[in-house]
């Protein structure tokens, strides 16, 4: 590579996902900053793009974004603040950083409400507008969060999933109790479970793979398969996704339970409404995060437990093995074996 081309993973159509090299990230412009990659996580979202979609990425341009395919993947970054443009105050050339990938159209009435997460028109890192799977990106200020110095660069690439996660833990605040089950011990689950255990809830988590409860077990959870006998639970997170798991977090909510979505099911899925009705659930979704209220916090939880937080890393491949060694993996018969799969792209930690 010379200095005005990076390597990068891109999606060009369905099943079509190609390291290819591109022009180097623009130099940032009025408010925006250019990141030098260390590590981009890899999503449940980005291994459907790849099978299924497109789903989110636009093969028109997209109204906020105006991006449209091939796209560069990839929205759970971190890295180190390489350039800066005009009028961007706090942040210093090399800051560890990490980004809020959400690209809302500051025009629609959630946006005007501060509910940037629900934009009508919302763009998105690594689907809308290129992403972190490539040496540079080049993105507004405001989506760049500090990180300690003390914090390793592949510990801070797992804020994103974790900013998910303090969504969701807010989205129960009216109904947290000593107990709660979470249905799907993926990233996004068990970055909810290590949250809730922090606040000395009492956590049980319920997946259909074994190696997956292995690890849950292996971080002190309690945890089973969807048969085995659970009990009910006051609260109940449905982080899976999968066929069926809103139908088990139905089941495994106690009358008068709040359950918590933010698992999104490839299809759309069946309940049983005569138990929600009949046991008065309350059903309520939880879409991403914000920066203060989510983001922030994540990136504490991860400065606090840093060690804790990269046993959530079951995978770590190079920029050129981002497809065979991550996107196939996680698509394949092995996806069970992971948690957290993190694409190197320029760590030097």
């Amino acid at each position: 590579m010379n200095q005005t081309t990076m390597s990068a993973v891109r999606w060009h159509g369905r099943g079509d996902v190609r390291y290819e090299t591109v022009p180097r990230a623009s130099s940032p412009g009025p408010g925006e900053i250019r990141v030098h990659v260390a590590w981009c996580g890899l999503c449940g979202s980005d291994v459907h793009e790849y099978l299924h979609g497109p789903f989110q990425v636009p093969v028109q341009p997209h109204p906020t974004t105006k991006q449209s395919a091939p796209i560069t993947l990839g929205h759970e970054i971190s890295g180190w603040v390489d350039a800066i443009g005009p009028r961007v105050s706090g942040l210093r050339h090399g800051d560890l950083v990490v980004l809020n990938a959400l690209l809302p159209c500051e025009r629609c009435a959630p946006c005007g409400r501060g509910e940037v997460h629900l934009c009508t028109a919302l763009g998105h890192l690594g689907m809308s507008a290129d992403g972190g799977l490539a040496g540079f990106v080049t993105v507004p200020a405001a989506m760049a969060v500090p990180v300690p110095s003390h914090v390793p660069s592949e510990v801070a690439a797992l804020a994103e999933p974790f900013a998910v996660a303090v969504h969701m833990v807010r989205q129960a605040a009216a109904a947290r109790g000593p107990r709660a089950v979470v249905v799907g011990a993926g990233a996004i689950g068990l970055a909810t479970a290590l949250l809730l255990r922090a606040e000395g809830t009492e956590v049980r988590l319920v997946d259909v793979a074994g190696l997956r409860l292995a690890h849950a077990r292996e971080l002190g959870f309690a945890a089973g398969k969807p048969e085995d006998d659970h009990g009910s639970w006051p609260l109940v997170f449905e982080c899976s996704g999968a066929e069926g798991g809103l139908s088990l977090a139905v089941g495994l909510g106690e009358p008068g339970g709040l359950l918590v979505l933010a698992g999104l099911p490839a299809a759309p899925a069946r309940v049983d409404a005569a138990a929600i009705v009949l046991r008065e659930l309350r059903l309520v979704g939880s879409m991403s995060h914000l920066v203060e209220p989510d983001l922030r916090p994540a990136v504490d939880f991860l400065a606090a437990h840093p060690g804790e937080a990269a046993r959530l890393i079951t995978g770590r491949v190079p920029l050129a093995d981002a497809v065979s060694g991550g996107l196939d993996v996680l698509a394949g018969p092995d996806r069970g074996r992971h948690a957290k799969v993190l694409v190197r792209v320029g760590a030097r930690d």
